[in-house]
């Protein structure tokens, strides 16, 4: 399974060189989508097995897919839990470090709907209180979860 996962990172990794290069450069950023769960004092985040500490759940917007849809799909995907949308919190954009790809995260803020808290190949999925993990959130994430707190 994990030799699956890199050989994907990696292909992706090279399609995404290959676009770079073809396009010199100007490439469009990637829009994705990221969620901010909290339930009393807690947010639900996901450890990443990739070693990047602490990310929000979230990801890529499919062809022909909403938003609100993808930010739902990926919470099912990669948390178990099932979601309802209750608001959007704001955006961010720059580019990954270590990469030079440029995103456009729409963070919005959702409550549990029903569903069961699994893990999955992103990482472990936990329930935590902002001062446990400021210091290993992931990317700009911190920014949008210092506001709720």
């Amino acid at each position: 399974m994990k030799i699956i996962f890199l050989t994907m990172r990696l292909l992706l990794a090279l399609l995404q060189r290959l676009l770079y290069v073809l396009t010199a450069g100007q490439l469009p950023p990637f829009v994705s989508v990221a969620v901010v769960v909290k339930e009393q004092d807690k947010f639900l985040m996901i450890i990443r097995r990739d070693g990047k500490g602490y990310g929000l759940p979230g990801g890529h917007i499919n062809l022909n897919e909403t938003a609100e849809h993808a930010a739902e799909r990926e919470v099912k995907e990669e948390t178990g839990l099932q979601l309802k949308i209750t608001g959007i919190l704001g955006t961010l954009s720059g580019k990954r470090p270590g990469t030079w790809v440029r995103t456009v995260d729409i963070v919005y803020e959702g409550r549990v709907g029903g569903g069961a808290l699994r893990d999955s190949r992103e990482g472990r999925c936990v329930w935590v209180r902002l001062d446990e993990v400021r210091e290993r959130v992931a990317f700009d994430y911190l920014k949008i979860l210092e506001a709720l707190v």
